[in-house]
């Protein structure tokens, strides 16, 4: 089968995370306009600090940290210290899950969740999240489908945890010539009346 990269925690498809030092600069401009305001008078000005260490925590945990997990995951890769699955996606859905705390009053929060399962491996991720790893944040989004044929790569940060199996590279490819509806290559027996034997590609 020939593979069509389309996600690659190293490089291709992943997502770039300056946002967060823009933001924080911005932050930081606004944080010295009350603080010259303040001077002026005479005055300290308790906002220009708290809106600087909030500049400050934004850069440092959105950038920082997203940074350093990517890399982590893209070392993972290069040393092949991954797992790897392909085959039809099944049961892909996307949905959404109430979060609103019942002491927070009556604002709503939700939580937006997608769904694959490709070879009996479930992978579940916060769609459109900036983050490391595949959250299909990028634009057009990967049309996600059952029957559309995968290659996971990913790293296990939490064992049996589907929110945790960090996907750090992605493949497409057209099913095999000998695929059935469903996507599952059929293989039968000699003078079988029904598909007596199920095949995936890769896997015995």
């Amino acid at each position: 089968m020939k593979w069509q990269p389309v996600y690659d925690v190293s490089g291709q498809g992943a997502p770039e995370f300056h946002g967060y030092v823009l933001f924080g600069l911005a932050l930081l401009a606004v944080a010295g306009g009350f603080w010259l305001r303040a001077r002026r008078r005479g005055e300290r000005s308790g906002t220009a600090r708290v809106i600087a260490l909030f500049a400050l925590l934004i850069a440092a945990l959105g950038y920082g940290v997203n940074t350093w997990d990517r890399n982590r995951l893209a070392d993972h890769l290069a040393a092949g210290r991954v797992l790897t699955v392909e085959g039809p996606v099944f049961a892909h859905a996307q949905w959404r899950e109430d979060i609103t705390h019942p002491g927070q009053g009556s604002t709503r929060r939700f939580q937006n969740w997608e769904r694959i399962v490709v070879g009996g491996v479930t992978f579940i991720w916060s769609p459109g999240a900036h983050q490391a790893a595949f959250t299909n944040a990028q634009t057009p989004p990967l049309a996600l489908r059952d029957g559309l044929w995968l290659r996971v790569t990913w790293v296990e940060d939490a064992p049996d945890e589907a929110t945790q199996r960090r996907i750090v590279k992605l493949e497409t490819a057209d099913p095999p010539p000998d695929a059935t509806p469903w996507g599952v290559p059929a293989k039968v027996l000699p003078d079988a009346p029904y598909p007596s034997v199920l095949v995936i590609p890769g896997q015995r």
